[in-house]
C-alpha cells in the first residue's frame, strides 16, 4: 500500500510542477514621427516600450495581463493574449491607423470610431462649451454614425458586439455628465443647470466588473468619477479624507480596478501629505501591479530624502540673460524655485503673484529662481515668454525637460511646484506654499526673512 501512494503522490507532485506555456502577443507594422524612436502602449498595470527602427518598422512581444483595450497616445486597441496584431500608423494622425491580422477587424472599428468622434464631436473643451441643443444635436449625430458602422460590421470575436454596446452605453453616461460637470466651468456661468429635458444617464448600478473595466475606457473614467464621488460625500460629512480613500480602496473587490485606483491615488504621497507614510503603505498593500510598486517605492524613497533640514539637489542650467547659474552661487541667501513651463496654465497664473513677492522681498536676504523645464523644442519660445512677461529673479532653463537631474531628485510630477532652501543650501521645504497663498509670507515671517 505504501508503495501506491509514494507512486500517487509522485505523479502528483510531478503533475503540479508542470506549468502552461504563458501566451505571447506579437505585435508589428510601421509607425512614423515619433520621438527618440519609440512609443508606448499603455494598459491596465501594463506598460511597454516599443523601439521603432529608423524607416518606422518595428516588431515586439507582449505579455499582455488581460484581453481587453490598451492604448497608444490617445488611440484605443484591443488585444488579445495569444493573437497577434499588426498595423500602421503616423503618431500625428493615429485615428488614420490601419490593423491587419488576427484582430483587425475589431481594431480597424475601433479607429473608425474614433475618426468619427474626432470629425463630429471635436475636442472635449469646444463640445462642453455648446449650448444644450446644439451639445445634444452633435451627440445625435454621432450615435447615429457610430450605430451605422457597428451594424455594417461583422466581428471575429465572438462577445466583442455585446461588450461593445455596454462600453457604447457607458460612453453616453460620460459625455453627458460631462456635460452638467463642465459647462457652466468653461462658459464662466457659475449658475448653470441644465433643462429639465435634458437626457438622464442610464443608473450604474455596478462600479466593481472586472471585464467592464478591462474593454471599456469610459466606463474606467466612470468608476474613477464614482470613487472621486463617495470619497467627497464621505468627508463632506465629516470623515477623515485619507482614512476614507483607503477604506473605498479596501472595499474594491476586482483587483485590476483596486490596482488603478491605487495609481491614481499614488500622488497622495507627497511631502505635503503628512501621511505620506501611511498612504505609501496602504496604497502598495492594495496594488500588485510590481512595476507600480517598484515605481511608488522609488518614489516614496527620493521624499524620503527631501525632509526639512536636508542638503537639496544641486543644479546648474543656462541663465537667460546669459551663462549659467548655481545653486551653490546663491549660497549665503535663501532661494524659492519655481519649476514652471509656459504651458503650464497654472504655472502662469502665479507669475503675477511672484512679482509681487519679489517686489515685496526685493533687497532682501532671499533670491526668487524659476526653472523652466519646457522641451528643447520650446527653447525659443521659453526665451520671448520670459522677455515678453517682464518675468524677475533668476529666470533659468532645465537641460532636459522633466528628466533633469534637479527635476527627477526632487520627485517632481506635476508643475508649478515650488522649493525653499536656507542659506546653507538645505532644504526649508521641498513643497513650499505657492506664491498666491498668504502662507508663504507666514513662512518667510518665522524664518526672519
Amino acid at each position: 500500500m505504501k508503495k501506491i501512494i509514494t507512486f500517487v503522490l509522485a505523479f502528483a507532485l510531478f503533475s503540479c510542477a508542470k506549468e502552461e506555456k504563458p501566451e505571447y502577443t506579437i505585435i508589428s507594422g510601421k509607425m512614423t514621427g515619433t520621438k527618440e524612436g519609440k512609443f508606448t502602449i499603455n494598459g491596465n498595470s501594463f506598460k511597454k516600450e516599443i523601439n521603432v527602427n529608423e524607416d518606422g518598422t518595428f516588431t515586439d512581444t507582449l505579455h499582455l495581463e488581460y484581453n481587453g483595450t490598451y492604448d497608444i497616445a490617445r488611440q484605443s486597441l484591443y488585444l488579445e493574449k495569444g493573437k497577434n496584431v499588426s498595423f500602421d500608423a503616423n503618431t500625428d494622425d493615429l485615428t488614420a491607423i490601419t490593423f491587419t491580422g488576427d484582430l483587425a477587424v475589431e481594431n480597424n472599428y475601433i479607429a473608425q470610431k474614433s475618426k468619427l468622434s474626432d470629425e463630429i464631436l471635436g475636442d472635449a473643451r469646444s463640445l462642453y462649451s455648446l449650448e444644450e441643443s446644439e451639445f445634444l444635436a452633435k451627440i445625435d449625430s454621432f450615435d447615429k454614425k457610430r450605430d451605422e458602422l457597428l451594424e455594417n460590421t461583422t466581428f471575429t470575436v465572438s462577445d466583442f458586439k455585446e461588450k461593445e454596446l455596454k462600453n457604447i452605453a457607458y460612453y453616453k453616461n460620460f459625455l453627458l455628465e460631462s456635460y452638467v460637470n463642465y459647462h457652466g466651468y468653461l462658459t464662466g456661468k457659475e449658475d448653470f443647470t441644465v433643462s429639465e429635458d435634458f437626457p438622464s444617464a442610464t443608473e450604474i448600478t455596478d462600479f466593481d466588473n472586472e471585464n467592464d473595466f478591462n474593454f471599456s475606457t469610459s466606463y474606467r473614467r466612470l468608476v474613477q468619477s464614482n470613487f472621486d464621488h463617495l470619497v467627497q460625500e464621505e468627508t463632506d460629512k465629516g470623515a477623515d479624507f485619507y482614512e476614507t480613500i483607503i477604506t473605498k480602496l479596501k472595499a474594491v473587490k476586482s483587483q485590476n480596478i483596486k490596482n488603478a485606483l491605487a495609481e491614481n491615488l499614488s500622488f497622495q504621497v507627497s511631502l505635503a501629505n503628512t501621511k505620506m507614510e501611511e498612504i505609501y503603505n496602504e496604497l502598495l498593500a492594495a496594488s500588485t501591479d510590481d512595476n507600480f510598486k517598484k515605481e511608488l517605492t522609488e518614489k516614496y524613497n527620493a521624499l524620503k530624502k527631501l525632509e526639512k533640514g536636508n542638503i537639496s539637489p544641486k543644479f546648474d542650467y543656462e541663465n537667460h540673460k546669459g551663462g549659467t547659474t548655481s545653486l551653490d552661487d546663491l549660497k549665503g541667501k535663501f532661494v524659492y524655485i519655481d519649476v514652471w513651463a509656459t504651458w503650464c496654465g497654472p504655472c502662469v497664473a502665479e507669475i503675477p503673484f511672484m512679482k509681487e513677492v519679489e517686489q515685496k522681498y526685493h533687497g532682501k536676504n532671499i533670491e526668487f529662481v524659476s526653472i523652466s523645464i519646457d522641451n528643447k523644442q520650446d527653447y525659443e519660445k521659453w526665451k520671448n515668454f520670459v522677455t515678453e512677461k517682464q518675468m524677475g529673479g533668476i529666470q533659468l532653463y532645465a537641460d532636459n525637460a522633466w528628466q533633469s537631474q534637479f527635476v527627477t531628485d526632487y520627485a517632481i510630477d506635476g508643475i508649478p511646484r515650488f522649493i525653499l532652501i536656507d542659506t546653507e543650501g538645505n532644504i526649508v521645504s521641498a513643497d513650499a506654499p505657492r506664491p498666491s497663498d498668504e502662507k508663504l509670507i507666514e513662512l518667510f515671517t518665522e524664518l526672519g526673512i
